[in-house]
């Protein structure tokens, strides 16, 4: 009888690409892959320990996990293990705790041996991981930050930056266009690190569209002081999508320098500047941090001009929330009810922005990647410039899932952007 798996991935999209190495060692050694939520005989749960909010979600997902569970115990693994080991392995639903690090040992243990130097060669050995529940792949390229922002554990969980090398980078992606993967997403903690054999995250990008083949690159967080003219030089590529995420987290200089940030306002700024003036169109992202301890009125009023004058397409904002070790973590709190009025103004400002950069493109047709939600006949086309797009759930949506269409765009409303697929 075959025996089953199933992965819930939380947080981040390396979390995403360290999931689909897991599954891939599973289904190498002929497991099944089944839905979280559905029975299963081993459920692995990948943590995130971002924010207390991630935390409770993946302390949810545990739960949720063990009901399905034939032994009701699942195992866990990821950052959530690396900041709150003991905490997790008390909980009555958790079977067995793997860090970062050992990930890949989890196949080991399910098999019953401890992990050896001869099972970790070969567990090495295992191609590269391929798609795991999505119809893009994503390419690990580094691990770890050198940051250390004033309120940020990653550091801690993910250790410094280090990267993969290029040449075993450029071998997964020719493994994955060959496998008819339409879309690449170059993953890690902090991207802009990058740097093998001489080779910085530009000249690896530069190096991909060199690959042959129907498939296009999304370049995902980058922080904006790794963002060089080089880099921007290759983002014009047509095989790079019009997209990229630029973490501000506050507009005011003075919160900046407490985060320990290694920009001023004016030089983020300058940066958008730079990327817009030689790709209008491109779809820029942002994190917020909302309520950073001693932010006041004029701080806040400083990130709200800041979004304004970056004319984001889309914001995604967090309310501080204090983690343990941390510096800002010894600082003093804001009042509740402050911290949830200026999250409510920044949700109206970024919906707005929102709506106005996807209006621009009503009536045009773009180049977008057929995914259909899970459990359901609801069809999504995802533009190169991050914009999803509902589509009718026909004949022509599902036979071109994973593939990269021309979808009209039609209608964009505050929370919906609809449009229909333009191929035969």
């Amino acid at each position: 009888m075959t025996r089953t798996f199933s992965i819930k991935t939380l947080g981040c999209k390396l979390n995403q690409y360290e999931s689909a190495s897991i599954a891939q060692r599973f289904l190498a050694e002929g497991w099944k892959a089944v839905e979280f939520g559905q029975r299963a005989d081993i459920v692995i749960i990948n943590t995130c320990t971002v924010t207390d909010r991630s935390e409770k979600k993946c302390r949810n997902a545990i739960r949720q996990g063990a009901r399905v569970s034939p032994s009701g115990k699942v195992i866990v693994t990821g950052c959530m293990v690396e900041s709150s080991r003991e905490t997790i392995s008390q909980m009555p639903e958790v079977m067995a705790c793997f860090p970062n690090s050992q990930k890949d040992q989890i196949l080991n243990y399910v098999h019953g041996s401890l992990p050896t130097l001869a099972s970790a060669r070969i567990a090495h050995s295992i191609p590269f991981p391929m798609p795991f529940n999505r119809t893009r792949g994503y390419v690990k390229i580094q691990d770890g930050c050198n940051q250390y922002c004033s309120y940020c554990i990653v550091p801690k969980v993910r250790g410094n930056a280090r990267s993969r090398p290029i040449q075993e980078i450029l071998s997964h992606v020719r493994v994955l266009v060959e496998n008819l993967c339409s879309e690449i997403v170059l993953t890690g903690i902090t991207i802009g690190n990058y740097f093998d054999s001489g080779a910085t995250l530009a000249q690896l990008v530069k190096a991909i569209t060199e690959i042959d083949g129907n498939f296009r690159i999304r370049i995902t967080s980058i922080e904006p002081t790794h963002v060089t003219d080089e880099l921007i030089e290759i983002l014009q590529h047509p095989k790079i999508c019009r997209h990229l995420h630029l973490p501000l987290q506050s507009g005011s200089n003075r919160i900046l320098k407490l985060m320990n940030r290694p920009y001023t306002q004016l030089e983020y700024l300058k940066t958008v500047e730079k990327i817009k003036s030689k790709i209008p169109l491109i779809a820029l992202g942002t994190d917020v941090i909302v309520g950073f301890p001693s932010e006041t009125e004029n701080d806040f009023n400083d990130t709200l001009q800041t979004i304004r004058s970056s004319s984001f397409a889309y914001v995604h904002q967090f309310t501080f929330s204090p983690r343990a070790t941390t510096p800002a973590s010894l600082l003093q709190q804001l009042p509740y009810d402050t911290v949830r009025a200026r999250s409510e103004r920044l949700r109206h400002l970024a919906t707005e922005m929102g709506l106005r950069y996807r209006k621009q493109f009503i009536g045009i047709t773009l180049q977008c990647i057929i995914e259909k939600k899970k459990n359901s006949e609801t069809f999504i086309a995802l533009s190169d410039n991050y914009i999803k797009i509902s589509i009718p759930p026909t004949s022509c949506a599902r036979a071109h899932v994973g593939k990269i269409v021309p979808v009209l765009l039609k209608h964009a409303t505050e929370h919906t952007t609809s449009g229909t697929i333009c191929a035969n």
